[in-house]
């Protein structure tokens, strides 16, 4: 039996469960709510586990780093316990903090999107390390947030007089919240002020690299890794800096690409060596872009909960049939 937390009707566990189906393995599904209520997790030791990621509803920021907060934790007490984990709480909780990832992978070489501050509180501190390091153009992230929440890219010139910010953000009276919705500002006022908010919530910026074009529009890489190899690869597309698929942006097919095998080697090289850096991580969500020009991959991110792919989830289902397999397989248990 696999022991699944997540939530009841949510399409993870839908589909996990309908892979399961396949393979006649029971699914226990414990949801978020009953997981936060308890005091003890003593009826997970000798399970094989999943974790799914709880559904928030809130779009204030402020409200969202305190729910984060709580489910960092309750992974930190489940890590305690004597289980086979698909991924271990602590690799969730490793890739979940965007400046411990990031460190981790350019302390090992791997090419990244470089972080060039991680511990930023003002707004005129971020403006002097962008001109002392000659960075004109930034994402910034807060650390712990995924899904684009409270991402912003900040662009300014090099003489510091013009500054652009597109963000998911907009401030309503005192309070910052999270949209669906891209703003492109240029008003310096209003940009320092949601720049200031976000700053608060514990960022890092990492320097914004052009990124390849596909029929007109910037793109990067969904790559699901699981059990040592490319499972799947989705290509997102957008005309602005985010290309989270969740923003209105555009899926396209892998093959439209044209990718030789050249390219899905090296995709496969650096997914494997950036996977092997953290420890009881098998399944992982890589976000990764091609340089203009030379298009050598380069990661973005590491989600360890990024396995939910509504192209696979409505056609062959691989991904869940892959880890539930993976689960039946005593030999195999993670």
């Amino acid at each position: 039996m696999i022991y699944l937390i997540g939530e009841q009707l949510s399409k993870r566990t839908v589909f996990f469960k309908k892979a399961a189906q396949e393979y006649n393995v029971p699914v226990k599904v414990t949801s978020w709510d009953e997981i936060f209520k308890k005091s003890s997790f003593e009826e997970l030791n000798g399970m094989t586990v999943k974790i799914d990621p709880p559904s928030y509803t809130i779009t204030d920021l402020e409200k969202m780093h305190d729910s984060l907060l709580a489910y960092r934790n309750i992974l930190k007490k489940i890590n305690l316990c004597n289980c086979s984990f698909l991924n271990s709480p602590k690799a969730i909780l490793d890739t979940l903090d965007k400046r411990y990832t990031k460190k981790v992978l350019m302390e090992n070489k791997i090419h990244v999107t470089d972080m060039i501050a991680d511990n930023i509180s003002t707004v005129p501190q971020l403006l002097e390390i962008m001109k002392r390091k000659q960075v004109y153009s930034v994402f910034i992230k807060p650390v712990n947030y995924s899904g684009a929440a409270g991402i912003a890219a900040l662009r300014i010139n090099s003489a510091m007089r013009h500054i652009k910010l597109y963000t998911t953000c907009m401030p309503v009276g005192c309070k910052l919240y999270n949209t669906k919705r891209l703003y492109i500002l240029e008003d310096e006022k209003q940009i320092r002020y949601i720049l200031e908010k976000l700053l608060k919530l514990g960022t890092i910026a990492e320097r914004w690299y052009p990124k390849d074009v596909f029929n007109g529009k910037n793109y990067d890489l969904r790559v699901v890794y699981q059990f040592g190899s490319v499972e799947y690869i989705v290509v997102r597309q957008s005309k602005g800096p985010f290309t989270n698929l969740h923003l209105n942006n555009q899926a396209v097919d892998i093959r439209e690409l044209g990718l030789t095998d050249e390219d899905l080697y090296e995709i496969e090289r650096v997914c494997d060596k950036a996977v092997s850096l953290f420890d009881g991580l098998n399944i992982a969500g890589i976000d990764i872009m091609f340089d203009k020009g030379s298009r050598k991959p380069r990661v973005i991110e590491i989600n360890g909960q990024g396995d939910l792919i509504y192209q696979d989830i409505y056609s062959e289902n691989k991904i869940y049939k892959k880890q539930v397999k993976m689960c039946a397989d005593e030999e195999n248990y993670i």
